[in-house]
This record gives C-alpha cells, sequence and structure tokens, in this order.
C-alpha cells in the first residue's frame, strides 16, 4: 500500500500546491470521493501551506479503494496534489474539534421493527447532512487548541466531559505532529534524491541529436509536443512516455537539437515548467504500452526565435481563427488583414500552447498556416 499504517476506514488527505484562494470544503471533498463508498464523516484543518483534512468511510474496502485511485493526483486542475495515507485514528470524533467544520454524512434506514416509548417513524434511506455553524472552511488546528484549552484544575468542576475531550484533542494533535514531521522529512529526502539526480545527468551531459523532456503537463499530448519542439528545430520522431510524464526527440541533427533546447529549457508549457536534458540513445521504438511512437508531418519550418505574436492564413473564413485561439489561450491583440489574421498572445507561454494545439489544424477541409512572427 506504500502507507505508513495498516489500512483503516479513515484516510488522511495532504494536499500540496493548491492555491489559497481556491474555495476547498467538506462538501467539495464530499463530491470527489463518493464515488468510491459511502462516506461517514469530513474534516477539514489547514497547516501553514498545506492543507490536510481526514475522510472517514463506513468500510475499510472503500478507503483502499480511494486511496489507491486518487494517491498523486490533483484534486483540481489549478492545482492541489494528493498524498492519502491511513489515519492511525481509530474513529473521528468531531465533538472535540468542534471548533472546525466537521460535517457527518449519516444514512437513516427504514425502522422494520416498533420501539417501546417511542413513535415510530419511517425514514428513507437518505444522507443528511448535519454541521456546525457556517465558519471559513479552513480553520488553522492551533486557533483550536487555543480555544479549547482551559486550566486542567478547574476541568473536574466545570464537567467531567471536558476532561476527556481535552485528552482526545491533546491525542488528536500529536497523531497530526507526528504525521506532518513525517510527511516533511519524507518530502525533503524525496526533493534530494530528485536533485542528485539532476546533477548526475547534467554532469553526464554531452550533445547529441536526442532530447530528453522532462515534468511533462497530464493534459499535453505527443501531437501537441511534436508541435511545438517542431518550429524550433527539426525533428523526425518522438518517444512518449506517459506515466513519467516525459519524452525522447530525435532531431535532425545535433545543431537543431541544441537550438530547441536552448529556447525552450525551463519554459512554462500548460502550467508546468518542462526540464530538456541531451540524452544518449541508439533508436527510438516502444516498448510497453505505457509509450507511444509519435512520427509527424515533418514539415521544415524556419528556425525563429520565441514570440507571443502569431499570424495565420489558410482558410477564408479568418474571424472563426479567432474564436478557436479563444478557446486555448489569452489573446491580448487582433489585427485582421486581407488574406491573414495576426494575434498577439499576452505571453509566450500562451502562445506556445496555440502552436501546440492548432499547427497544421485543418479547418473545412484547409490547413491552416501559422507562423511566428
Amino acid at each position: 500500500m506504500n502507507s505508513r499504517d495498516p489500512p483503516s476506514k479513515i484516510l488522511l488527505l495532504i494536499i500540496t500546491y493548491l492555491p489559497p484562494s481556491f474555495p476547498l470544503t467538506n462538501d467539495y471533498l464530499f463530491e470527489t470521493f463518493k464515488q468510491y463508498g459511502e462516506i461517514k464523516k469530513i474534516l477539514i484543518f489547514e497547516r501553514g501551506k498545506t492543507n490536510k483534512a481526514f475522510i472517514e468511510y463506513y468500510e475499510i474496502k472503500h478507503a483502499i479503494q480511494a486511496r489507491r485511485d486518487m494517491m498523486g493526483k490533483s484534486i483540481t486542475t489549478q492545482g492541489g496534489r494528493l498524498l492519502i495515507h491511513f489515519s492511525r485514528l481509530k474513529q473521528l470524533n468531531l465533538e472535540v474539534v468542534d471548533h472546525t467544520r466537521g460535517t457527518q454524512y449519516q444514512t437513516h434506514e427504514i425502522e422494520t421493527q416498533p420501539q417501546p416509548q417511542r413513535q415510530v417513524q419511517n425514514i428513507q434511506k437518505a444522507p443528511i447532512l448535519i454541521e456546525e455553524e457556517r465558519k471559513p472552511p479552513l480553520i488553522d488546528l492551533t486557533q483550536v487548541i487555543k480555544l479549547e484549552a482551559v486550566d486542567l484544575s478547574h476541568a473536574s468542576e466545570e464537567s467531567p466531559t471536558k476532561a476527556i475531550m481535552e485528552t482526545q484533542l491533546k491525542q488528536l494533535e500529536r497523531i497530526l505532529d507526528e504525521d506532518y514531521a513525517n510527511e516533511v522529512a519524507r518530502s525533503n529526502l524525496n526533493q534530494f534524491d530528485e536533485q542528485q539526480q539532476v546533477i548526475n545527468e547534467l554532469l553526464a551531459q554531452k550533445p547529441s541529436k536526442y532530447l530528453k523532456v522532462q515534468n511533462i503537463d497530464e493534459r499535453v499530448t505527443s501531437k501537441m509536443l511534436y508541435n511545438i519542439f517542431n518550429r524550433f528545430g527539426h525533428l523526425n520522431a518522438l518517444l512518449f512516455i506517459k506515466k513519467d510524464n516525459s519524452a525522447i526527440l530525435q532531431f535532425t541533427n545535433i545543431d537543431h537539437a541544441t537550438i530547441a533546447k536552448e529556447l525552450l529549457n525551463n519554459i512554462m508549457f500548460f502550467n508546468r515548467e518542462i526540464r530538456i536534458l541531451f540524452h544518449q540513445v541508439d533508436n527510438l521504438e516502444a516498448s510497453t504500452l505505457n509509450e507511444e511512437y509519435y512520427v509527424g508531418s515533418q514539415t521544415k519550418f524556419k528556425i525563429v526565435p520565441l514570440s507571443k505574436v502569431l499570424v495565420f492564413s489558410g482558410i477564408s473564413d479568418l474571424l472563426d481563427i479567432q474564436d478557436m485561439v479563444k478557446l486555448v489561450g489569452k489573446i491580448q491583440e487582433i489585427k485582421l488583414e486581407q488574406y491573414s489574421i495576426q494575434i498577439t498572445m499576452v505571453d509566450i507561454y500562451e502562445a506556445l500552447k496555440v502552436i501546440s494545439v492548432l499547427s497544421e489544424y485543418e479547418y473545412k477541409g484547409n490547413k491552416i498556416n501559422l507562423i511566428l512572427k
């Protein structure tokens, strides 16, 4: 399972790279994770820039399936990568953290046996939402402790339950501290390993007509990669390795590979900064189902510097191109000429997105001509 603890009904979600403006709520997590089984409780809290949440299922098998399917994925296109572990909590007690926005989802079965001294009610099976008064969805757990903390010497005078709640709260806080510390240590170790790997690869660099492109966004396809790199060096073919979000590119010669590497290395492409290294390989061929060998049209373009200005021609309905470009990237300015349309994007990153999608795109039987200006 690659988790620190054995399977449990309760999952601990560690959500990284989530924009502060994103409205993360219990209901949002409920809608995301309910597909795996019936959810009992959800609790969101915040610790620094890392958001965390507990999700408790009624059955362990549903928690296992949810973790297996959602581990490493993002809960939104804006970010929010998930690290999921089985929690060591035996049960998610919302009463001890009643200042957070804990939500309980209950299912009531139809009652079939009459109960003494009370009226029998027919209640249809349906989820009933029980939650505290509305508060901001993310609350620093340290503030909860401050609000809950009281002088233990007076706890027994106020209520015996109060002391129990305080003990449970301290136990919860200790578990969270341990989980957080372990996660930070593991993250630092992984980061060190990745940095060392990059350093080793850089030290082994020597010019080649092959390039290795890493950190490719999951939305990018082999055709989109080909369209981009073939603009800045004559590209013969590429091998797209889906499971690693990487690709190996074969150029006509070392010079073209070097030009493409210099122009596109460390550039943002679909919200990810791609990394490019020279690569040593004899030939390209797909060996597994996770690898895709792709050869494009092999059209030879004039190699020009990066630009955010695009010129389209080749079809009669030029205004239609404007609408198509708006679907892909953000436009700054449009100039309509007799046989072409010049579109200036807000930056070169938006221009690269348009190039990757619309290069040699066929529209109403005609191929769109797209050049950089």
